[in-house]
């Protein structure tokens, strides 16, 4: 009996001390390898990843422990850190070695190169493969397809990953990944897929159809998703749905009794408030079943506005539209607490406010349309040239930042003062593969540029901001421009119409006061459909700066119009 006790109290005291080798050691208790985690989901940082290959002895768990760090360097946009490991590594075990295979493979896809991904994931044996490592298997595959445009490809790739998911999170994002592919493929793509014998592709398809055809209805739209989820009860959206179809079972159709508009209507900054007033006006029309109070925020401080506002029964304020301004909204929106309000500018300060929106020109914007545009007409190694400004500086940002989201690799972007900056951009190893170059400058900027592009005998594709575009352009501007495209608003495309020679004359032709009654004439569109851009993800407007819709914090987002000199001729390209 001693014995036994005796070896009881050995085991407590013994116990504390296994616990942890079996945990971390390099081979557990029970002889199985710590390989086999490579099996599993890796939920740690590459950070900790890197810690334990420099606290860790055993060369094959140094290796394992490398495979885990490159693996999730790679989901941490670490790719060149993550090749650099995968060089280190020799001699792997075949279950290493297995695993490298599929970080290859993602790498490859990141890096858009399909063919050689798609060969990569070919020679892996799938039977191998851990349910974990399945997922990772056709994250590749998805990726493959939806770098070459193949949705409904990337949609079957995305089903079979849910398949081998387990972890709610990794599932969710799956789900809302799987759910963006087919509100990014157009209608007839959704409407002409056969689904026949894959019933998981068929509830997706009958889902994005669902919000397709109800989707200009937002009333409607959420009996339609209750619909579809009666017909597919054991489809994973509906057990999880997209996270952004969640606001639509709160919709409530906009209402508004008094709106208070806040504009700059005296001192320097008269003419651009003015200008906007008279968009927002001309846009009301003769609706006088609305009340709308004008505050003239340069007589009035913006918090006393705001108290006026509210007190004076309004539901809605359009406005401010100085920046300082607009960030005295940011700093106390209880000010304007059960208002819906309608920014029409954004600071670095903008954020996501309950029933606030951000509205107004942006170069931010118009840089992320131009990425998009880029990335759509098949460029990967964009040149981006912008002055040497804060606007030069948030312009490359906001390109750059969605580059890394379309291509997951920086842009070549050059920052100028002359165009003796651009000369030397140009000999530069980087411009070498640039097919194409973004350019942000005046119109007499952009012909020197143009001019120095093509005495280099570059053949560069340019595309150019609204800035270049002008009322002051001349037939030989537009000739010496030939083959150039660049971004306005879809305004410009109505020359012919009584409101836009109206608005010529009012404006003196002055493209810039033009875009800002555009932009007053959008803000009454906007705010009368305040609720259902917040809430119904894909809601868009048409109005005379772009087709408008909500993005994050509720920045209200425009696809502007493409137009290209073509023998001195602007013509529209889309």
């Amino acid at each position: 009996m001693s014995i036994l006790l005796q070896g009881a109290k050995f085991k407590k005291r013994l116990m504390p001390l296994l616990f942890p080798m079996m945990l971390a050691g390099c081979t557990n208790f029970f002889g199985s390898s710590f390989t086999n985690v490579l099996k599993n989901d890796a939920n740690a940082s590459s950070d900790f990843y890197m810690n334990k290959i420099e606290q860790t002895q055993e060369i094959e768990d140094k290796q394992t422990y490398t495979l885990l760090a490159a693996r999730v360097m790679v989901t941490e946009n670490k790719v060149p850190q993550a090749e650099a490991l995968l060089a280190e590594l020799k001699d792997l075990t075949p279950e290493q070695q297995l695993d490298k295979s599929i970080v290859e493979a993602h790498i490859s896809a990141i890096k858009n190169k399909n063919s050689l991904a798609a060969e990569q994931l070919k020679v892996i044996d799938l039977t191998k493969l851990s349910a974990s490592q399945k997922s990772r298997y056709y994250e590749v595959a998805a990726r493959i397809a939806e770098n070459k445009r193949e949705i409904i490809e990337a949609v079957k790739a995305r089903i079979q990953k849910d398949y081998n998911l387990t972890d709610v999170q990794r599932k969710q994002e799956n789900i809302d990944r799987t759910w963006a592919l087919l509100r990014s493929a157009n209608k007839g793509t959704i409407n002409n897929t056969s689904a026949e014998g894959n019933v998981a592709l068929a509830g997706w398809l009958a889902l994005a159809k669902a919000y397709n055809d109800n989707m200009s209805q937002p009333a409607q739209l959420n009996k339609a998703l209750e619909d579809w989820k009666a017909s597919y009860p054991n489809h994973s959206a509906a057990y999880m749905l997209p996270t952004e179809l969640r606001s639509v079972s709160n919709f409530q159709q906009t209402q508004l009794n008094k709106v208070t508009l806040l504009l700059p209507l005296s001192g320097d900054a008269s003419l651009i408030g003015s200008t906007v007033k008279a968009g927002f006006d001309d846009s009301r029309g003769a609706d006088t079943s609305m009340q709308v109070e004008t505050i003239d925020t340069i007589a009035t401080p913006i918090q006393d506005a705001l108290s006026q506002a509210k007190q004076g029964g309004s539901s809605a304020i359009v406005g401010p539209l100085l920046k300082p301004n607009v960030d005295a909204v940011i700093n106390n929106a209880s000010a304007v607490q059960g208002m819906d309000v309608l920014a029409l500018n954004s600071t670095h300060n903008s954020r996501a406010i309950n029933q606030m929106c951000y509205y107004g020109l942006s170069p931010e914007d118009e840089a992320e349309f131009a990425a998009d545009k880029m990335w759509n007409d098949n460029i990967r190694e964009p040149l981006v040239l912008v002055p040497q400004s804060d606007l030069g500086q948030r312009t490359a940002s906001a390109f750059n930042v969605r580059w890394q989201q379309l291509a997951a690799t920086d842009a070549n972007i050059v920052f100028f003062r002359s165009t003796d900056d651009v000369s030397v951009a140009l000999q530069s190893g980087a411009a070498q593969a640039a097919k194409a170059v973004y350019v942000v400058a005046t119109d007499s900027e952009l012909v020197d540029i143009k001019s120095t592009i093509d005495n280099a005998n570059k053949g560069l594709q340019i595309y150019a901001s609204s800035r270049s575009n002008t009322s002051n352009s001349t037939p030989e501007y537009r000739l010496q421009m030939n083959g150039v495209k660049f971004s306005d608003i879809p305004f410009f495309k109505e020359s012919d119409s009584s409101q836009y020679q109206k608005i010529l004359q009012a404006t003196n032709g002055d493209y810039s006061l033009m875009r800002l009654y555009a932009m007053g004439a959008d803000a009454w569109l906007l705010i009368n459909k305040f609720n259902e851009l917040r809430q119904v993800p894909g809601y868009s407007v048409s109005g005379l700066t772009g087709t408008l819709s909500a993005g994050p914090n509720c920045n209200i987002e425009r696809s502007m119009t493409w137009y290209q000199y073509q023998d001195g001729n602007v013509v529209p390209l889309n």
